[in-house]
């Protein structure tokens, strides 16, 4: 088994973590300066960006130890070594759910994947305290307390290369149904990532893993504040402005078909009238959230305007497209019926498909309008015929 110690280059080392150290700490400032509005996807890359700082900072800690003698050393060796290489795989695991969240907008999705992909993780674990215990498969810490990569060590890079391998065919397989997928290329993280990890893996004592992920990172959090302008920071669902931008992308292709289905929320006047604007704030929450669990990709949900909601279906026939309209109805059915909130939610719908007709945006959104507007009348009709008559 090869000692590493001989080919470290200490103060390489402290000059390059330190450097992604600062510019995670900076990255961490920023995104508290800004004040965003946390949800799913941001507590993941909140994590990842953690983890990420804890791995520079362990890392050094673990170069200056190598080599120097006594038993709290070995011990601390084999914690910290046996930590860093978890988060290796740790940090491919969670962008690859980061990648699904931001894909899929589906938190049920995510979950439902996450135990799949935690399989190499739950190996990788037992693997680590088995080394620990001096088994030597993915690394070993030697008498003279100096690390070394165990005959196993390979699978480290399979794992990841898995992993990164993973998001990329979820973009594109998602981007192959017709998705409009504008938050950032899956490559501004992966290609640093993998570069570094190279670098570092062909030569021990070269640090440019960890600070490549550092600087991935950050190239991201670059895409993600252009993506911001687009999503409505009540709902978390896209705004008109993202309307907007598909709009003028959809103009420019001749292989899409898309049909936009407008719903506005019935009696939400009522829910704020009667339990407040908190409430009512509540209430389009939760409208938002089903719909995210409910419509899938390469569909996308969109926060119109106050109560009022657009689902664009893309390379759908007609017929999938009223079907998605009655499962939305029927599942806010079931949802009121569980009274987990004290206010009933239901849509009024109207759903047009665009074409070359459609000169305009505000064409387009005419037609669903007034198709929607006639669902509305229907439902005030439902309403006035079945409230008790005074005499």
């Amino acid at each position: 088994m090869e000692i590493m110690s001989n080919s470290i280059n200490l103060a390489e080392i402290l000059i390059v973590d330190s450097t992604g150290i600062l510019c995670l700490l900076f990255l961490i400032y920023s995104k508290y300066a800004n004040k965003s509005t946390k949800r799913v996807g941001e507590y993941l890359f909140s994590g990842m960006i953690f983890f990420t700082t804890t791995s520079l900072v362990l890392e050094i800690v673990s170069f200056l130890i190598d080599g120097r003698p006594g038993r709290f050393i070995y011990v601390l060796q084999c914690i910290i070594n046996a930590i860093l290489i978890f988060m290796v795989l740790l940090m491919g695991y969670m962008w690859c759910l980061f990648v699904e969240f931001k894909v899929h907008h589906s938190l049920k999705r995510v979950e439902k994947i996450a135990y799949v992909l935690a399989v190499p993780l739950a190996v990788y674990f037992v693997c680590l305290i088995l080394d620990c215990f001096g088994k030597e498969l993915l690394f070993s810490i030697s008498k003279d307390n100096v690390y070394a990569r165990g005959r196993f060590g390979w699978l480290t890079y399979m794992f990841i290369c898995f992993y990164y391998l993973y998001s990329i065919v979820v973009v594109y397989i998602a981007k192959h149904k017709g998705s409009q997928i504008h938050f950032f290329p899956v490559y501004t993280f992966v290609l640093p990532c993998v570069l570094g990890t190279i670098v570092q893996g062909i030569r021990y004592g070269i640090a440019t893993g960890w600070f490549a992920v550092a600087i991935a990172l950050m190239f991201v959090e670059m895409q993600l504040q252009k993506e911001e302008s687009f999503v409505d920071e009540l709902s978390g669902l896209y705004n008109r402005k993202y309307l907007d931008y598909f709009y003028g992308q959809t103009r420019t292709k001749k292989d899409i078909r898309v049909y936009g289905i407008m719903m506005d929320l019935n009696q939400f006047k009522k829910i704020n009238d009667t339990y407040g604007h908190t409430v009512g704030d509540d209430a389009i929450r939760t409208v938002s959230r089903l719909l995210s669990h409910w419509v899938e990709t390469p569909d996308t949900v969109i926060r119109f305007a106050g109560d009022e909601f657009i689902v664009l279906c893309v390379n759908k026939p007609e017929e999938d497209v009223v079907a998605l309209m009655n499962t939305i109805r029927q599942k806010l059915c079931d949802y009121n019926v569980s009274g987990k909130k004290p206010y009933q939610l239901s849509f009024s719908m109207g759903y047009t498909e665009y074409s070359e007709d459609c000169r305009t945006l505000d064409d387009f959104l005419h037609d669903m309008d007034k198709k929607m507007y006639k669902d509305k009348e229907e439902f005030r009709r439902k309403i006035a015929s079945s409230s008790p008559h005074r005499g």
